[in-house]
């Protein structure tokens, strides 16, 4: 049957069953709920007119005064100002009737459009109200359903009709659904204390990533300014991502804008119970002297730097740590030297010693003869000797843990620093090649890199915690033979701005320590205590040496800081192995004779001669900058050897860099430059060879 075809039947069964209310949505209605306005009170101002002028009216139709049309005249006359007030009501009723009419049917075609059912009777409260409704009853049509989505625009309707003649009111709008009517009521509306603050919360969250938001103040200062706000929330899967979180703190941070006090907002998320709070915390303190009380409990803390809301930032070096290593990235004069030295002092009151190397030669000079200090080696030989010695360490406390049948934490705990591992890296490298014989033989020997390599997997189990600095991270520290040793450098922190490719392999976030204020020394990212990076004011540790040219140049303060930090009794180290003890009682013994009998030379000017008397000693090995080969890009300026010993500054025409298919790792690197004289054309890398610059440069960090 088609659809313009009427089945007789279908017909009388719904004429028979249908209600005998107006139909809403498909049906047509007998009769509509309102229907036209008809004015009385024109009736009552005409009578009351004429009992007004009625004896006038009988004069002139000529009536004698002693006729009886002019008593009921003049009867009909004393009744005069009662009729007029009863006619000044019924026109006041006249005007209600027509308010409530308006109402009415405007409330009639709101609902029509809106719900597209027609009411079966519109109530109006009395008094209706003049400029906004009071109060009203709609009836709707039996079984009548009114979708979410009309009945907010229903309400948008209603309440938009009303706020175009007053914002005294505010109307409520509910959908009785089992009385099948609408029920409209009115309160006065609340004034708006809200702050620009607030307003701004409240309408940037109202189409944002947030679903249902609701901004309230959640506590005031004593001078009644918003310091902490209560968003509530439907909790979504979004708002559990670590991700979506940042995002969120960043966008309401940047609306709340800088507080009066000058603190910052901060934002702890409650993700599973649907709410955030955000509260002001303390700015970064700009600079923060070490303490000279102990700040944490725990000895196997090492606290380091203040973050905010005065949080104390330590390094966990206990055998239950998940982060037992600890990585330090900055450039030079970010303050990762004095890092380091807070560090060591921090271990050195707690009775762990440590030993160094520092390949530049004036970073960690200070600690030598420090309390808890074993060594601190500066030539590349010798550091390459005691990373072996460092890993026959590792091997016999293994193996005295395996017989003696103990726990390893019943270890004592050393810690070792190798600064500047970059630099260190390519000595290494640079005297495998040109070294004489039995350098090479010793290096190949010794073979530095991957006893590194084990160190920073197994050394935990034998309580030797590693800490290394660098001025950039680069993967070739942690992937390729050094296994999981990313996981185990748990502890890191950040000194300085970080490049994106830096920044989303130290931390994981492409964002994260990349707008650092470089002005405030010290100023960097930790890891926080709860593995997420936050901003960090690292603490100011003196140099510790006690020469006077060092010593004197330091202030009353800085003094009393290093003499309240020096332990009073000497940690001491035990060793489980015969090579470090060697290493480092050799080591030792070449300090002291260095320290008695070491000449440097003074400077002299253009036209002085020396004497043969002032003959220079060996110049030591160039502090070049090192960076891996990878890392290298095109336009680079680097130093080429030339197979003779000799280098020479070359400019990078290309870089080709292999990486591994299953890992990503670098596998070789090929260089590529404009070849002149002896310099070679190509030039190829492995893994973790480095390039060594002729100045330090600034360069992308690589992952």
């Amino acid at each position: 049957m088609s659809r313009s075809q009427h089945d007789p039947l279908k017909d009388f069964l719904v004429d028979l069953l249908r209600s005998d209310d107006p139909k809403g949505r498909s049906g047509k209605a007998k009769e509509a709920a309102v229907g036209k306005y008809n004015p009385t009170a024109p009736f009552a101002v005409i009578a009351t007119a004429f009992v007004f002028y009625a004896p006038r009216l009988v004069e002139l139709t000529g009536q004698a005064p002693e006729s009886q049309v002019a008593t009921v005249a003049a009867s009909i006359h004393g009744y005069r100002w009662l009729l007029l007030l009863a006619a000044v009501v019924w026109i006041a009723l006249d005007v209600v009737r027509f308010i409530s009419h308006r109402h009415r049917a405007g409330l009639d075609a709101q609902v029509r459009q809106a719900t597209s059912h027609l009411p079966v009777k519109i109530v109006v409260g009395f008094p209706p109200g003049i400029t906004a409704l009071r109060n009203a009853k709609i009836k709707l049509p039996r079984g009548a359903i009114i979708r979410p989505k009309e009945m907010d625009e229903l309400t948008s309707a209603i309440r938009g009709s009303a706020s175009r003649r007053t914002t005294k009111w505010t109307h409520t709008i509910t959908h009785e659904a089992h009385r099948d009517q609408i029920v409209i009521t009115r309160k006065e509306t609340e004034p708006d204390t809200r702050s620009p603050r607030h307003k701004a919360l409240e309408q940037a969250l109202k189409d944002g990533p947030l679903k249902d938001p609701v901004v309230a103040v959640d506590c005031y200062d004593e001078a009644g300014v918003e310091i902490g706000f209560k968003i509530t929330f439907t909790p979504s899967l979004n708002s559990g991502a670590h991700g979506f979180q940042k995002k969120v703190e960043e966008a309401l941070a940047a609306l709340a804008g800088d507080h009066e006090s000058g603190r910052t907002w901060a934002t702890d998320w409650s993700p599973s119970e649907g709410y955030l709070v955000m509260s002001l915390r303390a700015p970064l303190p700009t600079r923060v002297d070490h303490p000279l009380e102990l700040v944490d409990e725990n000895l196997r803390h090492l606290p380091y730097a203040t973050a905010a809301s005065d949080l104390t930032m330590f390094w966990d070096i206990s055998t239950k740590s998940n982060k037992p290593h600890c990585l330090i990235v900055g450039p030079t004069g970010g303050g990762k030297t004095s890092v380091i030295r807070t560090l060591l002092t921090e271990a050195a009151r707690r009775g762990i010693p440590f030993l160094g190397v520092d390949p530049k030669m004036i970073e960690l000079d200070g600690l030598e003869g420090y309390p808890g200090c074993a060594a601190i080696v500066y030539d590349a030989v010798r550091s390459a000797m005691l990373v072996r010695a460092l890993h026959c360490e590792m091997m016999a406390r293994n193996h005295y843990v395996h017989v003696k049948k103990i726990e390893p934490s019943e270890l004592p705990l050393l810690i070792t620093v190798l600064d500047e591992f970059f630099i260190l890296s390519g000595k290494w490298q640079r005297l495998a090649k040109t070294g004489d014989d039995e350098t090479r033989e010793t290096l190949k020997e010794l073979d530095p890199l991957g006893a590194w390599a084990d160190l920073a997997v197994l050394a935990r189990s034998a309580g030797i915690r590693l800490l290394l600095g660098v001025q950039r991270p680069d993967a070739s520290l942690f992937g390729g033979a050094s296994g999981n040793a990313r996981d185990n450098f748990g502890t890191r922190i950040s000194l300085g701005n970080l490049s994106q490719d830096g920044a989303m392999m130290l931390w994981g976030d492409s964002q994260v320590g990349r707008e650092i204020d470089t002005s405030v020394p010290g100023r960097g990212v930790a890891l926080g205590n709860d593995g997420s990076p936050v901003d960090a004011q690292m603490w100011w540790t003196p140099n510790v040496d006690p020469h006077p040219n060092k010593w004197n140049q330091l202030s009353n303060s800085e003094k009393a800081i290093i003499n309240g930090l020096r332990p009073e009794v000497e940690p001491q180290i035990a060793f489980y192995s015969k090579e470090l003890r060697q290493f480092v009682e050799s080591e030792r013994s070449m300090a002291t004779a260095a320290r008695e009998r070491g000449y440097a030379p003074e400077p002299t000017q253009l036209g002085e001669y020396l004497t043969d008397s002032a003959a220079p000693a060996a110049a030591p090995d160039d502090d070049f900058d090192a960076i891996p080969a990878h890392a290298v890009t095109e336009g680079m300026t680097v130093l080429i050897d030339d197979g003779h010993g000799n280098e020479h500054e070359a400019t990078v025409f290309a870089v080709t860099v292999i990486r591994a298919k299953d890992t990503g790792d670098v596998t070789e690197t090929t260089i590529t430059f404009n070849g002149t004289g002896r310099v070679k054309n190509h030039i190829t890398y492995g893994p973790h060879e480095v390039v060594f610059l002729p100045e330090p440069d600034k360069v992308l960090e690589t992952v």
